[in-house]
């Protein structure tokens, strides 16, 4: 275990000068055996601790073996990964890619161990009625009644309308009835893009947790972490990171050097629950775990100096996240150098 996680509240406030702030909650490590727990953050305003880093689904989904995919699940478990991120295979307007078997394979994981998981699964879907039949389907794949987190999925993309996504029977809305209707235990958006888009959405609707794309170069060029989360931070959202290496499993653009760097840029982001990172072996999982485990924060002067490395990465890169418009085309922010 890091010193820096062995310090009181106290003296971590007084020692942290010259670092960027983690927030209100200082990581700590979970009950139960310390070899196995990871350190937890508070998620926003739930009072739900969980593990600073997630396990996404999408390799599990990809994985034609079951019994192997559960395998690795069960490890990640093991390992102190209990917060579990997934969603359907397809939805009416879009292939969710990668999924795929993803909910299914869990379904059985949480027979046996529902009550380690902090479950979470996601609803692409602009249409109302159509979201609360998709997240139905969704419990109904998963075997479980109520899951812990709902997301309204990639809302940068084009097959939202604002008006209709804020509106009072758009997927928000009926959303947060299903919390209401004990469906999900919490609410949530995420999106790779469009960080405006974002800023006008919590100021319209009230929700528990956010998730968007951060990471070292991509800070260049859709800078969620300084355009929004902001303001989310304000309204005790709880802020969690994906595309951390800048990819996917099967399509990871962070150099090997760097991951590691952007792995701490991530989760030093002032109010960051966790980092949500899809993993496809077992030795992604440990190196990961690893990193959770030593996590420093990572200082103003670190975090500086990797900006200034990581411009030329980010002209490269572009923006890689982009969705489609209504126009079929694609949305192109500035680098901001």
């Amino acid at each position: 275990m890091s010193q820096s996680l062995k310090l009181s509240r106290r003296h971590f406030l007084g020692a942290s000068a010259g670092t960027i702030f983690l927030g209100n909650t200082l990581p700590t490590w979970a009950a139960g055996n310390a070899r196995q727990a990871l350190p937890t953050r508070v998620l926003g305003a739930t009072n739900v601790r969980v593990p600073i880093l997630g396990l996404g689904t999408v390799s599990v989904g990809q994985n034609g073996n079951e019994k192997e995919a559960v395998r690795l699940l069960n490890r990640a478990i093991d390992l102190g990964i209990t917060f579990i991120d997934t969603a359907p295979g397809s939805t009416r307007t879009a292939l969710v890619t990668g999924y795929g078997r993803a909910q299914r394979y869990l379904s059985g994981v949480l027979r046996e161990r529902r009550k380690d998981i902090f479950i979470v699964t996601k609803c692409l879907e602009p249409d109302g009625s159509r979201t609360l039949e998709l997240l139905r389907s969704n419990l109904k794949q998963l075997g479980v009644e109520q899951v812990d987190l709902t997301y309204t999925h990639s809302i940068g993309h084009a097959v939202y309308d604002f008006d209709q996504l804020v509106g009072d029977k758009g997927p928000m809305a009926v959303l947060e009835q299903a919390k209401r209707d004990g469906l999900t235990r919490f609410l949530g958006i995420t999106g790779h893009n469009r960080p405006e888009k974002f800023a006008r959405v919590i100021a319209r609707r009230n929700i528990d947790a956010m998730m968007n794309a951060v990471n070292i170069v991509d800070r260049h060029t859709y800078s969620f972490e300084t355009l929004v989360w902001p303001q989310a931070r304000k309204q005790n959202v709880g802020l969690i990171a994906m595309k951390v290496y800048g990819g996917g499993v099967r399509d990871c653009k962070m150099p090997e050097n760097l991951r590691q760097e952007s792995f701490r840029f991530a989760q030093s982001v002032p109010g960051v629950v966790l980092t949500v990172i899809g993993m496809n072996t077992e030795k992604e999982i440990e190196l990961n775990v690893e990193w959770a485990r030593n996590y420093k924060p990572m200082t103003n002067d670190e975090a500086a100096e990797l900006r200034r490395r990581t411009v030329e990465l980010a002209r490269e890169w572009g923006p890689h996240l982009d969705r489609l418009d209504a126009n079929g085309e694609r949305t192109r922010p500035l680098i901001n150098t």
